[in-house]
């Protein structure tokens, strides 16, 4: 390099042209970077000011010498700032045209934006990048430009409407012009063209940081011959960009760089957002690639990423549904993980029903967390390692991946999603629109309009008071926001807080079915809501799939290894059933079981990382309680209980196990009691008396104890 100091007017009015490469970043500077500029322009004006004022450095690459040609410059540091003061300098020639100061105008015309006696794209001193050309050659031209000005048209109007406060004063307008021109200096450099890309990662020590996306984008191309930037740009790196565009037609930096992040996590190794350049580098750098295939690559990707984002669709419906539905749960962590599935099915290693069924059981991982009160921490690294989970069979070992971490079971899922708040948890409008949507009609209710509704209403009139009865507040406070009380209406303002039966009426009429079927019910309370949660959640189950069981519980042994029967399910639902109607009718106050098929049922807790569940095995002849310690939060509790049994014991009577679930941080206590000739449904009552003795004192004495165990 041979550095020097020139000020500004030596630089534009100089026989050159400045160039900004194709690889270099749009314009950028936004207003707070305008009034920095302004600012330090007022300042070097003031009457105690000497000397002038540091900007920075330029530096360039000598462009190949033409006879006949001005000399090219590519700019490779400092285009921000050489672009903002043309952008200035065309806002002061623009204001000197309207106050008819011609000689003023033409002379900033003329030395600093132009060359007079060049043609075409020659003429113009400072040339910026293919996206950015147009909207800056039609403001120097005073023409509008047909794709808009963008950014560049806000600064020329900040510019403007500074020096228009100047008035018509030829003096005032001169002395700015002569203030930009001599005083801003910078130091200028040339750098030999293949020392250029090592000496640009240690520039932009001033301006807007350079991001991933920017750096990317200079690695890639000083790695293709300078004689061929502008085909390469024009072939494969801006088709790539426009992928990227804002709604303004600009090039969205930061969801470029997120893309580059996301394209390398794919491979199956997790990439801080900060380290996204340095990956790239060290993925490309010391291989021999090809830039060309790199772009290809990049730009195939990027049309999967597309699809993944839901801003194209898919060949296949479902995989469009999908993930449709999975954008709406804000999933962008699985974006790795769904460009390493895309490019699987590119490749026919899976097909489009394989992605399909993939995308669903994210859907249903996601959303069946978000239920039971799962976080989201730590999904960004989850998803990454999923990419080398799946890598032979990709569903089985996908869903295999999942469940190791913490796919909630049907049981788990339904009884939170019961209990839910919904309305006051998020996500309640894309679960209810689901749901209706699940109904299967051919021709779907439009729900643009709908809004959400509270059955039992936010607010409680005297006529509700009393429908609910004694501790009326209480119920509102417990089962309000729950989906059970929630749908669809588009007369959400017109029903308010009436009286049921006038709500009903208007329920009758919806076309949005999960509201029309409130009209079946003759009022509305507790076991109302209760009920239709339960349907519901029945349905949410269907919807967003997941394991049936826990996987660390052991299979029910009245299940064939390869099947379970019809028979046996309708006779657990009987059981169940029994059960559930047996403590209805002894004043029951809590979530009942419900008719489940299953072995095992589970009922709400109230603890935080606490499940109860009740269990029946008709092979063995057994029904049990189990207290489920979920996660490590609550271990310390199983830990203070195993320790002191005799203390439940006493209180519930009985002998309680203690089990700790294998590598995991999670633990249950159960207790059994026999249950022989159980295949005979005559002994059911008396298993049912026993299940509602311990409950009670499950709920009234041991659910206290491992709250008070939990807080330590």
């Amino acid at each position: 390099m041979k550095p020097s100091v020139q000020a500004l007017g030596q630089i534009l009015y100089s026989p050159s042209q400045y160039v900004i490469p194709v690889f270099q970043r749009n314009y950028r500077w936004e207003e707070k970077e305008w009034s920095k500029l302004w600012e330090s322009l007022e300042a070097i004006q003031a009457p105690d000011k000497r000397g002038n004022h540091f900007m920075g450095f330029l530096v360039f690459v000598a462009g190949l010498a033409q006879p006949g040609h001005h000399t090219q410059f590519h700019l490779i540091d400092g285009q921000q700032r050489l672009t903002t003061l043309s952008l200035l300098l065309i806002a002061l020639r623009d204001v000197s045209r309207t106050a008819s100061l011609r000689d003023l105008a033409t002379e900033i015309h003329d030395y600093s934006l132009v060359h007079g006696n060049k043609r075409q794209l020659e003429h113009y001193r400072l040339l910026p990048k293919a996206a950015d050309q147009e909207r800056f050659l039609a403001l120097v031209d005073s023409r509008t430009s047909p794709s808009g000005y963008g950014r560049m048209a806000s600064a020329h109007a900040f510019f403007k409407e500074r020096i228009a406060l100047l008035g018509d004063d030829e003096t005032k307008l001169r002395t700015l012009y002569d203030v930009v021109c001599q005083r801003l200096e910078f130091m200028c450099a040339t750098l030999e063209s293949e020392n250029a890309y090592n000496i640009f990662k240690s520039l932009n020590s001033t301006g807007i940081p350079l991001g991933p996306s920017d750096l990317i984008r200079n690695f890639v191309f000083m790695h293709v011959r300078p004689e061929e930037h502008d085909e390469f740009d024009q072939d494969l790196w801006a088709p790539l960009e426009r992928h990227f565009a804002s709604t303004s037609a600009a090039l969205d930096e930061e969801r470029f760089s997120r893309f580059f992040r996301d394209f390398l996590m794919a491979r199956g190794r997790y990439v801080a957002p900060k380290d996204t350049f340095a990956s790239f580098e060290a993925a490309y750098e010391a291989t021999d690639f090809e830039p060309r295939e790199l772009a290809a690559e990049l730009k195939r990707a990027s049309a999967w990423y597309d699809v993944i984002r839901s801003e194209a669709s898919d060949a296949s419906p479902n995989v469009s549904r999908g993930l449709k539905a999975l954008n709406a749960l804000d999933s962008s962590t699985t974006y790795p993980l769904l460009v390493n599935l895309f490019e699987r099915r590119a490749k026919g290693l899976i097909d489009d029903d394989e992605l399909a069924t993939c995308v669903e059981m994210l859907n249903g991982f996601i959303l069946r967390r978000f239920v039971c009160g799962e976080s989201s921490r730590g999904y960004g690294q989850i998803f990454v390692r999923a990419c080398q989970a799946s890598e032979s069979a990709t569903v089985d070992e996908l869903r295999k991946y999942l469940q190791e971490k913490g796919w909630p079971d049907v049981l788990r899922f339904r009884a939170a999603f019961e209990s839910l708040p919904l309305y006051s948890r998020g996500y309640a409008r894309h679960i209810l629109e689901t749901l209706e949507r699940a109904q299967g009609h051919r021709e779907q209710a439009d729900l643009a309009l709908a809004q959400i509704e509270h059955v039992l209403p936010q607010t409680l009139s005297e006529a509700w008071q009393r429908d609910l009865g004694p501790g009326a507040d209480a119920i509102h406070a417990e089962w309000l926001d729950r989906p059970g009380n929630l749908t669809l209406s588009a007369y959400n303002q017109t029903l308010w807080n009436h009286p049921f039966a006038q709500k009903r009426a208007h329920y009758a009429d919806s076309n949005i079915t999960i509201t029309r079927a409130l009209a079946a019910e003759d009022r509305w309370g507790v076991e109302q809501i209760r009920r239709r949660g339960q349907w519901l959640s029945e349905l949410a189950a269907r919807i967003w799939i997941g394991p049936d069981l826990p996987p660390d519980e052991d299979a029910d042994d009245d299940r064939d290894s390869d099947l379970d029967t019809d028979e046996r399910r309708e006779r657990r639902r009987r059981f169940w059933g029994g059960l559930s109607e047996y403590l209805k009718d002894r004043g029951w106050n809590r979530r009942l079981p419900g008719r489940y098929p299953y072995s095992t049922t589970r009922l709400s807790s109230g603890i935080e990382h606490i499940g109860y569940e009740t269990r029946v095995r008709f092979f063995r002849e057994r029904v049990g309680i189990d207290v489920w310690f979920w996660r490590a939060e609550s271990m310390p509790a199983w830990e203070a209980l195993r320790a002191q049994p005799a203390q439940i014991e006493a209180m519930m009577g009985g002998s309680w196990e203690f089990h700790r679930i294998p590598g995991r941080e999670k633990g249950r206590m159960s207790l059994e009691r026999p249950a022989p000739g159980i295949a005979n449904e005559a002994t059911w009552p008396a298993l049912y008396e026993w299940f509602h003795a311990k409950l009670e004192v499950l709920y009234r004495s041991i659910s206290p104890l491992i709250e008070a165990k939990i807080r330590g």
